[in-house]
């Protein structure tokens, strides 16, 4: 198909005040053949009402918005509404579809974003493409000049290299769920990782991209980049991610996340690359470190009450797979598994 169809995710939760422009730079895309699926998790605000407004719009130009509302008592969060928005796309995609995922919050920078990544998936034959993106935030925020840097300095490289497997670029694998959030798919990545995804407790509700390093160990894995950034990330002061201080963040949602990547590499190994083992284990052991220095800063600073770096470690060894990782070499850079030099 000269134009494949290209599906675009995007989950809501009381999104009214942003969503507008997230919709907006969808629809002044000038890619030809857009599929848009939303899925709502229960909002309480005017969200769905913008929704159905859209949907009008979009129809209007002969694009499809599809609106699924959760059927669920109350809102799920992050890592279940993405876990049913998946499945419900999954049931329609085929495997020369596109997937793009936007967040109700963020845009696409240009009008011909899905067009730019379509066409170097085209020209590269790759199947996953990482995407860069700028960040905007709150005006009581303050952001840095470095944030996004690295993963940039990635989409920006694997541009220019066409299409590459892990073990040819091994560093992707220290930045694997920053860039699994602005991944393009192809339709059968987007499946096999859809299905191979367990189900999941609707208390993990950030941290959802750790398990997506696993699209990039695939066998059949061929990413790509784009030479110019495709996404606007907006932070905000108050978002989950920077507020939630209660231990349950640490000890069963980040911690839940990473055995949901051990427990997909345990049950399907014959999907991945020679090594894949590997580079899981050093992107565990890093997320050991990183989580634990979170913890231990929140615990001193006094937002995290009765749970410190030793009650997070603990928790660790009780609910990560240990056997195979080596906690004492996770302040060493990642990304560059067998090593001669580590120890």
């Amino acid at each position: 198909m000269n134009n494949p169809t290209v599906f675009i995710g995007m989950r809501t939760h009381n999104s009214a005040e942003t969503l507008n422009k997230s919709l907006k730079s969808v629809y002044n895309q000038t890619y030809p053949n857009i599929k848009l699926v939303v899925y709502d998790d229960k909002s309480s605000d005017a969200t769905i009402n913008h929704l159905k407004i859209w949907q009008k719009k979009f129809e209007n130009r002969g694009v499809e918005m599809q609106i699924v509302e959760s059927l669920q008592p109350t809102n799920e969060g992050c890592g279940k509404s993405a876990e049913r928005l998946n499945r419900v796309i999954s049931s329609q995609i085929s495997n020369n579809d596109i997937y793009m995922g936007l967040d109700s919050d963020d845009t696409f920078l240009n009008a011909t974003t899905v067009t730019d990544c379509v066409n170097q998936l085209k020209k590269t034959k790759a199947n996953v493409l990482v995407a860069g993106y700028s960040i905007q935030g709150d005006e009581s925020l303050v952001i840095s000049d470095k944030g996004g840097v690295p993963h940039n300095e990635l989409s920006h490289r694997l541009a220019s290299t066409g299409a590459v497997s892990i073990q040819d670029m091994p560093e992707i694998a220290s930045t694997a769920d920053s860039i699994g959030w602005t991944k393009v798919l192809s339709g059968k990545i987007f499946k096999r990782y859809t299905q191979m995804y367990p189900d999941c407790p609707k208390e993990m509700n950030v941290c959802e991209d750790f398990p997506t390093l696993a699209m990039f160990l695939y066998k059949d894995s061929k990413i790509t980049g784009l030479k110019e950034n495709a996404y606007g990330y907006y932070k905000h002061a108050q978002s989950s991610t920077a507020q939630i201080v209660q231990k349950e963040a640490f000890s069963v949602v980040r911690l839940g996340f990473l055995q949901v990547l051990q427990n997909m590499y345990q049950n399907h190994p014959e999907a991945f690359i020679d090594g894949a083992e590997e580079y899981i284990n050093r992107f565990i052991e890093k997320k050991y470190a990183v989580i634990g220095n979170i913890v231990d800063k929140k615990s001193k600073e006094g937002y995290l009450i009765g749970y410190t770096r030793k009650d997070f470690e603990r928790d660790f060894k009780e609910k990560i797979d240990c056997s195979n990782l080596n906690l004492s070499r996770y302040l060493e850079p990642i990304g560059q598994p067998n090593n001669q030099n580590q120890k």
